[in-house]
């Protein structure tokens, strides 16, 4: 009797967003992160759940080939900014903090960090110390997730 490959029906399935990856060290390329597909819902809180929350290790295609990229290593990303369909749920943010981001390696950021803080937590500082290994980092062009350890210091402005 032959074995029954079941890895097919245990596979979730995924859909490939298109990012700009900055690793630690190289160049800004062009690529794709893979996330569950679920079927709506915004790409940008999609893509921080697998960077910030889910593993150590994420698929990345970049130009022809798939590599598992450890997200330590993951400068920041960013996703192109999209206005929200009709009807889509829009989140609203208590605070934004127009702020520069000196990464490491010299390159500067700016941008808006939103922010649905207790009233006791007003700050960005407070933004900033909150767990998890990324920021988000809002600009008219692009979505930025930045990782908090590259970041060498902030100016809000």
């Amino acid at each position: 009797m032959g074995l029954v490959d079941h890895s097919a029906e245990l596979r979730l399935p995924t859909v490939a967003v298109p990012v700009r990856l900055a690793l630690v060290g190289h160049e800004v390329v062009d690529a794709e992160v893979f996330v569950v597909d679920v079927g709506h819902g915004d790409l940008v809180d999609q893509v921080g759940g697998v960077v910030g929350v889910v593993a150590a290790f994420i698929p990345v295609r970049t130009q022809t080939k798939v590599r598992l990229l450890a997200t330590h290593a993951i400068a920041w990303l960013s996703i192109a900014a999209v206005e929200p369909t009709p009807g889509e749920v829009v989140t609203l943010h208590d605070h934004q903090y127009r702020v520069e981001l000196e990464l490491a390696g010299g390159t500067v950021l700016t941008g808006t960090l939103l922010d649905s803080a207790p009233a006791d937590r007003p700050r960005a500082i407070d933004h900033l110390n909150r767990a998890g290994a990324f920021v988000r980092l809002w600009t008219p062009e692009r979505h930025y997730l930045i990782n908090k350890a590259q970041i060498v210091g902030v100016t809000e402005s």
